[in-house]
């Protein structure tokens, strides 16, 4: 029996009751402001509610940069690395974290962002790890290809192949890089009469900006058929 007449268990009972509940409730009940009680050293575990760590946020301690982490839980980076170093946690390093042969089933079935969440990594460390083994990225929603779109490639330009079976230009211009050795030299635009007849009645610049060409294409072209740069008269 303690002098105000209370059990040990019923004040076991009382505090167990304080730590469940915020500075405001018991600033409410007892009929105090929240700043004033904030002032007063409260018998409570002995750290605000912001600073308590979930079992979730252990977790996380030390699988990622402290600078991410602190992101994600709405913390400072100090906290952050002050608790990973009181449980002994080394600082994170995507070389440092073995990847078991589980993880690296996952690389290339998946998106990088969908494994690095399941993995709990970051994604350029899936990247990375993908990159290193010459497994090919994963694109969801994507359209495999056949082996008679394969026998296509490099027989046409990738535009015209591409408008033929529906796909996008640089999808057939990397699935040509990266299965056959053809590779296309890039022919200059040719320049029309039209385009001709307005050197050096225009400025080069307008020109450039009228046919889509570099200001120094323009240039070189006028240059070479001798034509004399345009004067504007006063």
């Amino acid at each position: 029996m303690m002098r105000d007449g209370t059990t040990a268990a019923q004040r076991l009972a009382i505090q167990k009751l304080i730590r469940a509940k915020s500075d405001r409730e018991i600033a409410r009940l007892l009929r105090k402001s929240h700043r004033l009680l904030n002032l007063h050293c409260r018998r409570r575990s002995g750290v605000s509610h912001s600073e308590r760590w979930t079992d979730y946020e252990l977790r996380l301690v030390g699988r990622i940069r402290d600078e991410e982490l602190a992101k994600l839980l709405r913390r400072t980076p100090g906290a952050v690395a002050a608790k990973r170093e009181s449980l002994d946690i080394p600082i994170f390093s995507p070389q440092r974290i073995r990847w078991s042969s589980r993880e690296i089933e996952l690389l290339g079935k998946r998106p990088d962002a969908v494994v690095a969440r399941m993995l709990s990594r970051t994604r350029y460390a899936v990247q990375l790890k993908r990159h290193s083994l010459n497994i090919p990225q994963c694109w969801e929603n994507r359209r495999a290809w056949m082996p008679s779109e394969d026998a296509l490639l490099g027989t046409m330009r990738d535009a015209e192949l591409a408008r033929k079976l529906k796909r996008s230009v640089l999808s057939v211009r990397s699935r040509r890089n990266d299965n056959t050795s053809i590779r296309f030299n890039r022919t200059p635009k040719r320049w029309a009469a039209s385009e001709l007849r307005l050197l050096g009645r225009s400025p080069d610049a307008e020109i450039a900006r009228r046919s889509g060409r570099f200001l120094a294409s323009v240039r070189n072209k006028r240059i070479q058929l001798g034509i004399a740069r345009f004067v504007p008269t006063s």
